[in-house]
């Protein structure tokens, strides 16, 4: 499927005609810089992900992202995730969104994932 309205979700498995979006999103991980990105395809990419990846490969991205943020962030995500707007309205949700994103793309490319502590 093809067109301006259609986006490209596949994220799991590793689908080489999408590698330059893995790339960004692991060079934002890198960087901590997201906001470049289009974050409702990240979405959708995290979405398909967390449908298809294998629970112990999706239960050790969450815990790396999770443990990365501070103690105060964490119960502050689950409230911007549920509350109004959602995920998009909210930096620390597209924080850790990005977060997703960037190590999920990493260990599909078979990238080692620096330690952000």
């Amino acid at each position: 499927m093809t067109g301006p309205l259609i986006r490209e979700v596949e994220m799991f498995p590793f689908d080489q005609a999408n590698q330059p979006i893995y790339q960004q999103y692991a060079q934002a991980y890198d960087s901590g810089q997201s906001g470049n990105l289009d974050h409702g395809q990240m979405l959708d990419h995290v979405t398909q992900f967390m449908q298809n990846a294998p629970p112990s490969m999706q239960q050790g991205i969450l815990g790396q992202v999770f443990s990365q943020m501070g103690v105060q962030q964490r119960p502050d995500l689950i409230g911007q995730l549920l509350g109004p707007g959602g995920m998009m309205s909210s930096p620390l949700a597209q924080m850790a969104l990005s977060g997703i994103a960037g190590l999920a793309a990493k260990q599909m490319m078979g990238q080692a994932a620096p330690n952000h502590a």
